[in-house]
């Protein structure tokens, strides 16, 4: 007699609980033995059960007998030399067979060879927040830099995985909206057990630009290459750099001076866009003279994080025009406020002109215009052993004594004290200073009204200027 016999299997972890009934049919009669019925039933068929990767808690099974009792059975996984006998279970991905056996003595599945399959798949794993540079200067390869691997989500228990990223523009070459593929790759000692949810991303508007190079034809081995700045230096109010670059092509520049006396500029539009062109610099009024250093870098407003390499900048800033004062309609003279002026030569140009013209001979602290003083003067000295230039006089009309603001000096010469007196002056307040021949202001003072009156005994005899208001007249000390 036949009878119909039922395996149970249960699927148990921590994820999930699910029940699978497998059939075992009775293969022929009984038989006694030993006081032991016997069954032999068979298994209806494979099964086949798909789990997902650790923590796998196990597979179970039972059958009924012939007699109605629920009995189990002891499951054996087998995956190449990879083997588990229950309650043991595997724990890694991979395929196992599963075969089942009767705990109760005598009973039996026919045939034994009757088998399910058990497929434990890997866990998916992701990665966030990776980031790329989208967009690089011409260098000859694809490579498209990574910035941040991002983290790696999914990992279960104690598991050791890692990853890396790695990103390639499709082509090399120059240009943009280009496509970067994103590649993730897994390594680590449970690397069977996972794999990823994606592999590869595409971002898309990529862009590989030239390079911004200076031209080190212009300019110096260290400073200013690329660079043309003016030999004679600048003024307050400033002047401009000429820039010469090789390759790229910037809209905009950045300067950022290393005294903190001059306002930097942050990311301004250059006039003309391009490799070649020029800047304007700003002087601060009442910037000391001498040698100043910037850093200037360029870069294309439609790719801000693309930055040239920096140009290092050396300007020189001139001594103030109020070195030079003119003295009478035809002499203008320099005034060595701190006595350190060697080398002095004169410079001249009239009104219009561009060209300054070097004038022969004109070596002293005076000069003497034959036919009055026009245009503009400037001087090219040293100051404490470093070459440097006074900053241009141009205004000769309101500076000129002779003009309709008046200064006189009484008596003159003088072996004492002398009156010095204005008139036409717009202010009631003025400024007087004495100075010697070689250029050096001896004594300065501030008076109130029209007249002030100053002691020439202590200084020695000899020629001197009385400059009120930058309006001068000489005196002679006997």
């Amino acid at each position: 007699m036949k009878k119909r016999l039922l395996v149970f299997l249960f699927l148990m972890s921590a994820l999930a609980v699910s029940q699978v009934e497998a059939s075992i049919s009775n293969a022929g009669p009984s038989r006694s033995g030993d006081g032991v019925t016997v069954y032999d039933v068979i298994w209806s068929g494979d099964l086949t059960t798909t789990y997902t990767a650790t923590p796998y808690s196990g597979l179970t099974a039972y059958y009924v007998n012939g007699l109605g009792a629920m009995k189990s059975t002891t499951l054996t996984f087998t995956n190449g030399t990879e083997v588990f006998v229950s309650p043991n279970c595997p724990t890694n991905a991979g395929v196992y067979t599963v075969t089942a056996t009767p705990v109760v003595d005598g009973d039996s599945l026919n045939p034994s060879t009757a088998t399910m399959t058990l497929t434990i798949n890997p866990a998916k794993v992701s990665v966030e927040n990776s980031a790329v540079v989208v967009t690089k200067f011409y260098d000859g390869n694809d490579v498209a830099a990574v910035i941040d691997n991002g983290t790696l989500t999914g990992i279960l228990g104690n598991d050791v995985l890692t990853h890396t990223v790695d990103a390639h523009y499709d082509n090399p070459n120059i240009g943009s909206d280009k496509d970067i593929t994103i590649t993730y790759t897994l390594a680590g000692a449970s690397l069977a057990n996972y794999e990823l949810r994606w592999t590869q991303k595409v971002l898309q508007h990529g862009a590989i630009i030239e390079d911004m190079r200076p031209d080190t034809a212009y300019g110096g081995s260290v400073y200013n290459q690329g660079l043309e700045v003016e030999a004679y230096g600048y003024c307050a109010g400033g002047g401009s750099i000429v820039y010469h670059l090789i390759s790229g092509n910037p809209d905009q520049y950045k300067l950022v001076f290393d005294d903190p006396s001059i306002p930097n500029v942050n990311w301004k539009n250059l006039s003309t866009p391009g490799r070649t062109g020029s800047i304007s610099l700003n002087i601060p009024t009442g910037l000391a003279t001498g040698d100043y250093t910037a850093t200037l870098t360029f870069r294309d407003h439609n790719y801000p994080t693309l930055i040239s390499p920096a140009i290092k900048l050396r300007f020189h800033v001139n001594l103030p025009e109020t070195y030079i004062m003119p003295l009478f309609s035809d002499v203008i003279a320099v005034i060595d406020t701190c006595q350190c002026l060697s080398d002095i030569q004169w410079y001249h140009r009239e009104v219009g002109e561009t060209q300054w013209t070097l004038i022969p001979g004109a070596t002293d602290y005076y000069y003497q215009q034959e036919g009055g003083l026009t245009g503009e003067y400037f001087v090219s000295c040293t100051m404490n052993g470093v070459p440097t230039f006074t900053c241009p006089q141009q205004d000769m009309n309101t500076l000129i004594s002779d003009q309709a603001v008046s200064v006189k000096a009484y008596p003159n010469p003088t072996v004492g004290n002398v009156t010095v007196s204005i008139a036409n002056s717009q202010t009631s307040i003025h400024q007087a200073s004495i100075v010697n021949e070689a250029g050096v202001v001896m004594e300065t003072v501030t008076f109130e009204g029209d007249t002030t009156t100053i002691d020439m005994s202590r200084y020695n005899r000899g020629r001197y200027v009385v400059n009120v208001d930058g309006h001068a007249i000489k005196i002679v000390h006997n």
